[in-house]
């Protein structure tokens, strides 16, 4: 299309928002040729500029009808008349207003399936934004809808004496439902179409989604219910199934669901703004809600004043069978203060809405998250993605994190680096939320196996090895089981992480002194082999139970054969082991991160002092061997020296 032609189409959507402007939005009729304009724009791939102008001219048309009440209708509580010409003006209008509402639901798909389209897809170089203002402008609606929609609920609770009836919470709030479909879109697009853009999705997260705390409580309530509406091991999945049906049209495929945790663990993982206090929900797309419900709050005072007139009768009784006579009042004052808190659904405080409830956003970044733990498409890279941000984003925020426990003990049964990475987040349940958790050092121990030596979360787990280990109420037969375990696998393991278990086999003797033991004890029977060794070795290598292996009647004889490592800084490393233990303990951290390219770089840096011989010619003689220039290797005066040395053959290699 060329320049003309795209100018003709500016003027003509120009002419049809005029048109409209002119009539007073009486004249609705150029909207069905505007969005009808739009549609076939998409259709036809036309250029960025008409598409640019055709959504923002309806956006300014459907911004004033939402405002004016005439899409969403009127909530009002008087009652009509009973006449013939109202009845007649009111079906007229109602029947104007569901055409407005098709019409608005067909620009509200347009924006939508155009959020799906790249940008690279666009003929000019100026499209590469329309996608973002198509997320723009919808977030704009939404927050037109729920004030309008929010004005005339609360309207709609006036009495005929201007008192508030009954609500449970004050009007605030989401009221739009073109949210929902926005989420939906986002994380659950289409079979046949692309998926969001990066650009869409990072512009929602930065200006949306860690930005207001609206925003982010109604979208981690919307990504709850499409895991559980497509989710068939859900609890909740008959009840949501029918909520489903009425917002979907047909049955997503399995490749869709994948879609929807692939899409929903991006957007969680970006979640970097949970509130930790309540005075931090203080940002809000839709206006702040109301404290109070005067309704609710003054039947609840009443409840609470009746319920306190029962608890001065009747002295209330504990668990253990005490009154509390004789308890200190202060105390039992400020765990009536903890349980009863308002605005954090207590029933004698006051009903406040649940975006100002610290414990109602907990709530829901909660119920996304198992929701989202519970789908069945969860892959193993996924699972280890949400395994490595487990431990320091998501329980910290959840108000019942043991309800993971679940997922991190079958996470420990799979094995291998998963297994590794479940670690720190089971630690962190047992440590500070008091989980019980049966048989752990017996789990903790077959996690012990080559693979562990040549993972890449190797440090990882050694970091979180060294923090089990370090409490001195250990028994000592456990302590000498992981020793002599990872000893032996230190026979078979690459030298970085050889390196790393010398320190931290000395700072567990050094720990527990009673493992020293296995230091001095010389081998039985006959020491020629290692086969020999291993068939004269009290250790069981194959029992489970750290506390049957009778490794503290073994002896550390691995540690004196890794003195003879090939590489010179390991043995000297090993040889720490047969001097007196007089020194600190070492930094774990200093030993940790050592890798094939880490060493050869280290020897290659090193400063020799004294070259080492690589011949007895050069011995001889001293003096270097020289390779021949090819200038000169065809002159007979200087014949190149040829001496018989391994070395130099495998340099020429």
């Amino acid at each position: 299309m060329n320049k003309k032609a795209i100018q003709e189409q500016l003027s003509q959507i120009q002419q049809h928002e005029q048109q409209i402007k002119a009539s007073q939005h009486q004249d609705l009729n150029p909207i069905a040729d505007l969005t009808e304009k739009l549609v076939q724009a998409e259709e036809q791939h036309q250029p960025a500029p008409v598409i640019h102008a055709l959504i923002y001219a309806l956006h300014r048309i459907f911004s004033s009808l939402v405002r004016q009440g005439r899409i969403h209708g009127t909530l009002s509580s008087s009652s009509s008349s009973s006449s013939s010409s109202s009845g007649k003006h009111a079906e007229a209008v109602k029947v104007v207003r569901d055409w407005l509402k098709e019409q608005y639901a067909l620009f509200i798909d347009c924006l939508l399936a155009r959020l799906r389209r790249p940008a690279e897809e666009d003929d000019d170089a100026s499209g590469a934004q329309t996608e973002l203002d198509c997320l723009t402008i919808l977030m704009s609606l939404v927050r037109s809808e729920s004030e309008v929609i929010r004005s005339l609920k609360a309207s709609s609770q006036l009495g005929t004496d201007g008192s508030h009836t009954e609500r449970k919470y004050p009007a605030a709030g989401f009221e739009s439902s073109t949210f929902l479909k926005l989420v939906k879109a986002l994380l659950l697009p289409p079979a046949d179409h692309p998926p969001i853009p990066i650009s869409v999705r990072a512009e929602f997260i930065l200006r949306y989604l860690n930005f207001c705390d609206d925003i982010r409580f109604r979208f981690l309530k919307d990504a709850t219910f499409l895991c559980q509406a497509y989710n068939p091991e859900s609890n909740q999945a008959g009840r949501k199934k029918k909520k489903a049906k009425a917002a979907t049209a047909k049955e997503v495929s399995e490749g869709q669901i994948k879609g929807l945790t692939r899409n929903l663990l991006a957007y969680l993982e970006a979640l970097t703004t949970m509130p930790t206090r309540v005075d931090e929900l203080n940002q809000f797309w839709t206006g702040k809600p109301q404290d109070v419900c005067p309704a609710a709050s003054a039947k609840r005072k009443s409840r609470g004043a009746s319920g306190e007139a029962q608890s001065r009768k009747k002295p209330k009784i504990a668990s253990d069978g005490s009154t509390g006579i004789f308890d200190d009042p202060s105390s039992s004052e400020s765990s009536e203060l903890e349980e009863d808190a308002p605005g954090e659904g207590s029933k004698s405080g006051p009903a406040r809405h649940p975006l100002l409830s610290l414990r109602a956003h907990q709530k829901a970044f909660s119920e996304c998250w198992i929701s989202l733990l519970s789908l069945q498409s969860l892959a193993e890279p996924e699972i280890k993605r949400v395994l490595n941000i487990m431990h320091h984003q998501l329980i910290p925020h959840m108000p019942d994190p043991t309800i993971l426990m679940d997922f991190l003990v079958d996470c420990l049964d799979y094995g291998g680096t998963i297994s590794v990475l479940s670690l720190n987040a089971l630690f962190t349940l047992m440590a500070k939320h008091n989980l019980d958790y049966p048989d752990f050092y017996t789990r903790l121990y077959g996690l012990l196996d080559a693979s562990v030596m040549h993972t890449r979360h190797r440090a990882r787990f050694f970091r979180m090895l060294e923090v089990f280990l370090s409490s001195t109420h250990l028994p000592v037969n456990i302590v000498a089981s992981f020793i002599k375990k990872i000893a032996r696998l230190s026979l078979f393991a690459p030298p970085g992480a050889i390196i790393t278990v010398v320190p931290f086999c000395y700072n567990l003797i050094k720990t527990h002194p009673t493992a020293m033991a296995m230091l001095h004890r010389v081998p039985s029977g006959d020491a020629g082999s290692l086969k020999a060794l291993e068939d004269s070795d009290p250790f069981k290598p194959d029992e489970p139970d750290p506390l049957k292996t009778d490794a503290i009647f073994s002896s550390a004889w691995e540690f004196v054969g890794l003195r003879s490592h090939y590489l010179a800084s390991i043995a000297t490393l090993f040889k720490v082991f047969q001097e007196a233990f007089d020194k600190p303990k070492y930094d774990l951290e200093d030993f940790l991160d050592h890798t094939y390219s880490s060493l050869i770089d280290t020897e290659l840096s090193r400063t020799v002092k004294k070259p080492p011989a690589l011949s007895l010619w050069a011995l001889a003689y001293k003096e270097p061997l020289l390779a021949p220039r090819a200038s000169e290797s065809s002159t007979p005066k200087n014949k190149a020296v040829v001496v018989d040395d391994i070395v130099s053959q495998i340099w020429k290699i």
